[in-house]
């Protein structure tokens, strides 16, 4: 049995290469300035757009300085519902696909394409219910797990041109809007704070990280002690989302004509 000890809620050593400052920008200014005031020479493009419209997509890489892809694509636009099945509003509820599936597929898909070829890094920034079954989160949390398989087809379909593409778990932040919006059963496990989402982004997107592309990764967990375990993860294609079969079922189809 593998453990990874989800003990770090800050950034520590093994995750802050010296010298390098990554910051995502959202569309208010305030953050705008503060992601500017922490890196002398750091120029943040803020563009307001709903990530769900294909034309706003487009107008956030339209805005991108002479047009270039990022090294880093972090897909972290999120939403999430709170409430049973039977008592959910269905607008609601499939908001939450909208936003975390549709959204990450066009902006990846956007991304994709003025990659043109060459070699990119994607994060898509998925929460640790994404690979639970919880009352109350059936939208956000099946929403959050078909982005995980939709990072595995990524994976499959552009690592050979260099793209690498993960899902991330950026921690539990108390002072996020998701964070001060999380339903009460979460709040005691909010510890994390935003720089280490972002210290441990900026490690996966480091070549050393490459065994965990296609994979669902944790901030807290500790990547030194996960690195150790790079074998056993690759080897074992773990970290995926599968069913479990277990060892006494298998399928087979019946009648199934022979390829030709």
């Amino acid at each position: 049995m593998l453990t990874i000890k989800r003990d770090h809620h800050d950034i520590y050593p093994f995750i802050s290469p010296k010298g390098r400052l990554a910051g995502a920008a959202k569309v208010l200014d305030a953050t705008k300035a503060s992601v500017e005031a922490q890196g002398p020479g750091v120029s943040v493009t803020t563009v307001a757009a709903d990530v769900t419209a294909e034309d706003d997509v487009s107008a956030i890489f339209a805005a991108l300085p002479r047009g270039q892809p990022p090294d880093i694509l972090i897909n972290n636009a999120g939403i999430n519902a709170d409430f049973s099945i039977a008592d959910s509003d269905p607008a609601t509820w499939w908001r939450d696909f909208e936003v975390n599936v549709k959204g990450t597929y066009l902006v990846t898909r956007a991304y994709l394409r003025l990659l043109d070829g060459k070699p990119g890094t994607i994060v898509n920034v998925s929460p640790s219910i994404s690979d639970a079954v919880l009352p109350n989160m059936s939208s956000y949390a099946t929403a959050k797990h078909a982005v995980n398989r939709f990072t595995e087809s990524v994976q499959l379909e552009y690592g050979a041109q260099g793209v690498r593409c993960m899902a991330f778990h950026p921690g539990g932040i108390s002072s996020t809007g998701m964070g001060q919006r999380a339903p009460l059963q979460f709040r005691g496990s909010l510890l994390d704070t935003p720089e280490l989402a972002a210290r441990t982004a900026l490690y996966l997107s480091t070549p050393e990280a490459s065994y965990l592309d296609g994979r669902l990764v944790f901030a807290d967990w500790n990547m030194e002690e996960v690195e150790k375990l790079k074998d056993s993860i690759v080897e074992d294609n773990l970290l995926v989302s599968r069913i479990n079969w277990g060892p006494s079922i298998s399928t087979e189809i019946i009648g199934q004509l022979p390829r030709s």
